[in-house]
Parts: C-alpha cells; sequence; structure tokens
C-alpha cells in the first residue's frame, strides 16, 4: 500500500513538473510574438536616411526597423506613412521632419487623424546628431548653423555622405540629452526622435 502510493506520489510529480515546462516554453513564444515591425518615414532627406539604415542595423534593436521615403511636405510624409503601415500592417508607424517653413499644427492634426507619430527636429535633423556628441542647448538659426556646429565636432562631416560610425556609440546618450531640451516642434533647439530609439530598444 506504501508503494503504490509512493508510485501515485512520483507520477503526480512528473505530471506536475511536465506542467511547468510547457507552461515556460508557452511564455518563450509569446515573448517573441511581440516583437514588432515599425516604419519610420523620412521626406526624401539623405542625411535622415542614412541615419535610419545604420540605426535598423545595430545589435540591440528588440523590434524591426522599415525605412522609406515620401517625398513632399510633412503631411504628404504623414499620409505615406499611413497608407504604407495600413497596406503592410506594421505595428506603429513614424515620421521625421524639420520644422522648416511648414505650419506644424497641419502636420499634428493630419498625424492624430492617421495615428502616425510625428517627430519633430528643430530646426532640423542636425540636433539629434549634435546629441550623440554633446549636449546642445544653444538656438540654432537655420539647418547652416546646426550644420556648422556639427563639423565642429566631427570636422569630416559631409551631410550626403553619413557615416553611422560616427554616431553608432552616442546613441543613449543622445536619448538622455534630448528629454532635457523642452519639447519639439516650438522649442529650438529641439528633437523628438528620441522615441523612435526608445520604441526600438523595447
Amino acid at each position: 500500500m506504501a508503494k503504490r502510493q509512493t508510485d501515485q506520489q512520483q507520477r503526480k510529480g512528473r505530471a506536475r513538473s511536465g506542467t511547468t515546462r510547457v507552461t515556460d516554453l508557452r511564455r518563450r513564444v509569446s515573448t517573441r510574438e511581440q516583437r514588432q515591425t515599425i516604419l519610420a518615414v523620412t521626406n526624401d532627406k539623405s542625411t535622415e536616411r542614412d541615419y535610419l539604415e545604420g540605426l535598423r542595423r545595430v545589435p540591440w534593436l528588440a523590434h524591426r526597423l522599415v525605412v522609406a521615403v515620401e517625398k513632399g511636405s510633412p503631411i504628404d510624409a504623414v499620409r505615406g506613412a499611413a497608407r504604407r503601415r495600413d497596406e503592410s500592417d506594421f505595428d506603429q508607424a513614424y515620421v521625421i521632419c524639420d520644422v522648416d517653413h511648414y505650419p506644424p499644427e497641419l502636420s499634428e492634426r493630419e498625424a492624430r487623424h492617421h495615428a502616425v507619430t510625428l517627430l519633430w527636429s528643430n530646426p532640423c535633423f542636425e540636433v539629434w546628431l549634435i546629441l550623440h556628441l554633446d549636449l546642445c542647448t544653444r538656438y540654432l538659426e537655420d539647418a547652416k548653423r546646426a550644420e556648422a556646429l556639427l563639423r565642429k565636432q566631427l570636422p569630416h562631416w559631409d551631410k550626403t555622405k553619413l557615416d553611422f560610425d560616427d554616431f553608432r556609440k552616442g546613441i543613449e546618450a543622445a536619448i538622455g540629452r534630448a528629454q532635457t531640451l523642452p519639447p519639439p516642434p516650438a522649442a529650438n533647439p529641439s528633437t523628438a526622435v528620441w522615441r523612435l530609439a526608445l520604441a526600438l530598444r523595447g
């Protein structure tokens, strides 16, 4: 009698162990399925495009990044991002834009309508690049001024031939520095590109 009870207890123990293993396996599968595909759209500027192409290859990304170009204004880029997201079933869609001479309010309204996230930089994307190297709080009159400041940090800087290795090690620092600045699009300098980096990191 005692032996039968011992055998039954051992079988129950094995069953419980087996159940635990199945539960753990399912949890691991669920974690893998949470990997998202994120769309990032620019409006045909090689600097942004080259940076994003480099970013999508860094090994620590928790999610997949797809880079696309939509020529035109921020509103055109927002509409293009929404179309691409719906056609290809992307999980999130971001549009990276400079303030330039476009009224931010109209673009923001369009982005909210299409559930697309607008990532402004004021005055330009180079603010985000500068923050990889150093904190920048001084007012930047225009893109040329921002490029000149970036060139002080990187004498070989060429906006038509961005080398992602110049910025690879400064991504975490840029995220932190960008969050200390007032938010775009109104503030100068400012950038919201850090939000994409955080989303990709997971």
